[in-house]
């Protein structure tokens, strides 16, 4: 038994060191690489004042900030359904956890067939109405929003399901009891309850948003998804130290921001 759980902690260690850390090396030996093959920070400097990479991430954090509020407020009556077994709940949560099952790229995918310049709905569209106006809106900042949401919405509310299941099903008809009014009690009662696990749920779509670049190789033509332009970088024009240097910047920014907005809600956290 003891060597069971010792070779077993030696493969899971094994594993850990493999799919992570040695990545992880790798990717910061890369970015330090100089022009002239030595140490440097020069995929660092070419990075930071170039500017089509700078708004290129400007431009993505706050797409991908914007989608991931939406994403989390169009969650939270779906959240509740389930959390609370209404009818309904059960189709939801089987259908939020297939979402997992599927990369955002098939998303991206379906958005083309629905939305693209043949899309199912153009061709629905020009058969009743006889306009195109739905034509390559898949290819707009619209279709990669929507892209977007698919796969966002489905992960937030089962996070917040979770949450809701949790609470006291008494708290909203005894704030009722003392007088609350329609909504006041959701407003004054439940949200405050949940406002940790909201910001969370946020965190985590905004996390999965900055880290896909398969819907933005596919539609995003209005605006240059960051993710995407370090794939082009690494895979069309070989730029492994700017890559790595980007993907370095990329992860500072996001583990900077998710640990502030973390921080800034732990005193409300029970």
């Amino acid at each position: 038994m003891r060597s069971f759980i010792i070779t077993t902690s030696l493969l899971i260690a094994a594993f850990v060191i493999l799919a992570f850390f040695y990545p992880l090396v790798v990717l910061t030996g890369n970015s330090l690489t100089g022009q002239d093959g030595g140490f440097g920070f020069d995929a660092y400097a070419q990075v930071l004042s170039s500017s089509y990479f700078m708004a290129s991430l400007r431009d993505t954090l706050i797409f991908c900030a914007v989608t991931s509020v939406v994403a989390t407020a169009w969650a939270l009556p779906l959240a509740w359904r389930i959390g609370r077994g209404l009818p309904g709940a059960g189709a939801l949560r089987i259908s939020s956890q297939i979402n997992f099952a599927f990369a955002g790229i098939v998303y991206g995918m379906l958005v083309i067939a629905l939305m693209g310049n043949a899309g199912a709905l153009v061709l629905i569209e020009r058969a009743l109405f006889g306009t195109s106006t739905t034509a390559g809106l898949a290819f707009t900042l619209a279709g990669l929003a929507i892209t977007y949401l698919s796969f966002q919405i489905p992960r937030s509310a089962l996070i917040l399901a979770e949450a809701i299941e949790k609470l006291d099903p008494a708290l909203v008809p005894a704030a009722r009891t003392l007088g609350a009014q329609g909504s006041q009690a959701a407003f004054l009662v439940t949200l405050p309850l949940l406002r940790p696990v909201i910001v969370e749920a946020a965190s985590f779509s905004f996390i999965l948003a900055m880290g896909s670049f398969g819907p933005a190789l596919l539609l995003a033509r209005s605006i240059p998804i960051y993710p995407a332009v370090i794939y082009r970088e690494f895979t069309g024009f070989l730029n492994f130290s700017t890559a790595a240097a980007m993907a370095a910047i990329l992860a500072l920014i996001v583990l900077g921001l998710t640990t502030a907005v973390r921080l800034a809600i732990r005193p409300a956290t029970p």
